[in-house]
């Protein structure tokens, strides 16, 4: 086959005598005593009829000659490229790279990375197929893929993988010596070391708990079965339960907790298992961001018909531009601090609050720290009367 490019949007190679451009006079002519054999005015209006369909399948189709020069494309790969001119009469691999030459052997299709025409790096998979004419003419076809939702699935799960096993190892290694130590050394302990120690382990234990539970429960709200009960329940109830968890890693670094509830405060209409992981959660991001020595607030604000949670902490805030994916799995904020996590407990928060028929938000600003807020339904219409404890994070 020559090695001239087709016109733009011919996307099946010349063949069996048929012009691209439809020439009206080969349309007229008349193929004699050829029996099985279309003639020209035929041939083009189903080549017409193929380049159409092949211009509405939305999938980046791209064919070249053997020699790897692009000679047709459709719509859906001038929207993936930029514009015709990106593509026609250029070599294969200066707009693929990591595709094959037609002339190469492949064991099958390729995947890689490129940057699409608006500058988003996708991730692409390359079926090609040769179709050769006779010993030295055909074409090859491209068809290409965008894998990149695939691929960024396949990444958020490596990057779960990898944080939980981080995540997991410093306990399990707390645990194995709090263990080892009572195994070995339980004869000479006084009774404060044993206590020191078994509180040690059973902390430990509780933060191995509360990462499993988080991924339960990030699993159950995203496949749709994420079910609550919600009932009558308290307030300080929820509180002492988040406290019983986070308050051990506070106090550990000095913080201080400020308690801000009204004294009639309504009970709420909570599954109080999953109420405690909200507020548990929102806690431990605040202990977490927060300066050592630093103190954070705990306020609820009752009104006729919700309860709001805020916790405020005295961390660096959030730009704006990093806000927005708060809520998302796996999203975690840039900063400078190496503070452990796997991205989970926000999007967990989320899905738990408005299982339950409430919100969730959050103000911040760089410099002033942050507050997240979420909702509950009240339990009652009771009016309330302002007041004001402060405590250590051991409740």
């Amino acid at each position: 086959m020559p090695d001239e490019p087709a016109p733009v949007g011919w996307l099946v190679p010349r063949s069996a005598g048929a012009a691209p451009d439809g020439n009206s006079g080969q349309d007229e002519e008349q193929v004699a005593g050829g029996q099985g054999l279309l003639a020209p005015r035929a041939l083009a209006s189903q080549e017409a009829h193929r380049r159409e369909l092949l211009e509405a399948i939305r999938t980046p189709i791209v064919t070249t000659t053997l020699s790897g020069r692009i000679t047709g494309f459709n719509a859906a790969a001038i929207a993936l490229f930029g514009s015709p001119a990106r593509l026609y009469g250029r070599g294969i691999r200066d707009v693929l790279p990591f595709a094959a030459e037609p002339h190469e052997p492949t064991s099958g299709d390729v995947q890689g990375r490129l940057a699409d025409a608006t500058g988003r790096t996708v991730d692409l998979e390359i079926s090609r197929t040769v179709m050769h004419e006779g010993a030295d003419q055909g074409y090859a076809v491209y068809v290409v893929h965008d894998i990149s939702r695939h691929a960024e699935v396949n990444r958020l799960r490596e990057q779960l993988l990898y944080s939980v096993a981080h995540e997991l190892r410093g306990p399990l290694m707390v645990l194995d010596n709090a263990l080892e130590i009572l195994d070995t050394e339980y004869p000479r302990l006084t009774s404060e070391e044993h206590a020191h120690v078994l509180g040690t382990a059973r902390r430990t234990a509780r933060r191995m708990r509360t990462l499993m539970e988080d991924l339960l429960s990030a699993g159950s709200i995203q496949s749709g079965h994420f079910v609550v009960a919600p009932r009558k329940t308290s307030i300080q109830a929820i509180i002492d339960d988040a406290l019983e968890i986070v308050g051990p890693a506070m106090r550990a670094r000095g913080q201080r907790l400020e308690i801000d509830v009204p004294a009639n405060a309504p009970r709420v209409m909570a599954d109080q298992r999953y109420a405690r992981q909200v507020l548990t959660n929102l806690l431990a991001n605040a202990s977490k961001y927060s300066p050592e020595d630093s103190m954070i607030r705990l306020v609820v604000h009752p009104n006729s018909r919700l309860v709001r949670f805020s916790v405020e902490d005295q961390g660096p805030g959030i730009a704006p531009e990093q806000q927005a994916g708060l809520f998302e799995r796996f999203y975690r904020v840039r900063t400078d601090s190496d503070a452990p996590g796997v991205g989970l407990g926000l999007a967990i928060a989320k899905g738990i609050v408005e299982a339950h028929g409430g919100s969730i938000g959050i103000d911040s600003q760089v410099g002033n720290g942050t507050r997240v807020w979420f909702t509950l339904q009240s339990a009652t219409r009771q009016g309330r009367a302002a007041g004001h404890v402060s405590a250590d994070p051991a409740g």
